[in-house]
């Protein structure tokens, strides 16, 4: 398992070609009542290279008049929504595939799933 990105809000493993394992870090934060927001063409920079492009980091405050909610410059952005890190029992993993990228015998599925399970206990300790 190759290591793509190794980062505070997000980790991104290459499984194999076309298999990736991503492990969110993070939860969208909650304004109060269900009050879950999300930034309308917000001025943001890339979070980290290796990372899944929809990580942002805001690059200036954005204001939302309705909410009356400020969103303060440097906060991440997960496809537009702000987010908070949060414990590892509250981590997401994701397996991503390409086509027909996670198949073969049974040794070798039953290899992909054992490297990954690897590494998902790896983050109980």
């Amino acid at each position: 398992m190759r290591v793509l990105a190794e980062t505070e809000y997000q980790d991104v493993y290459r499984v194999t070609d076309g298999v990736l394992l991503v492990i969110n870090k993070f939860k969208p934060i909650n304004y109060g009542r269900d009050k879950w927001i999300s930034l309308f063409n917000p001025k943001t920079k890339s979070y980290n290279k290796g990372c899944q492009n929809q990580l942002k980091v805001l690059k200036e405050y954005y204001y939302l008049p309705y909410y009356d909610i400020t969103v303060p410059k440097g906060a991440v952005l997960y496809y537009g929504r702000p987010v908070e890190l949060v414990s590892k029992d509250e981590w997401d993993y994701q397996i991503k595939t390409t086509g027909g990228s996670f198949s073969g015998d049974i040794d070798r599925i039953t290899e992909l799933i054992n490297e990954i399970l690897k590494k998902i206990n790896s983050n109980r300790e």
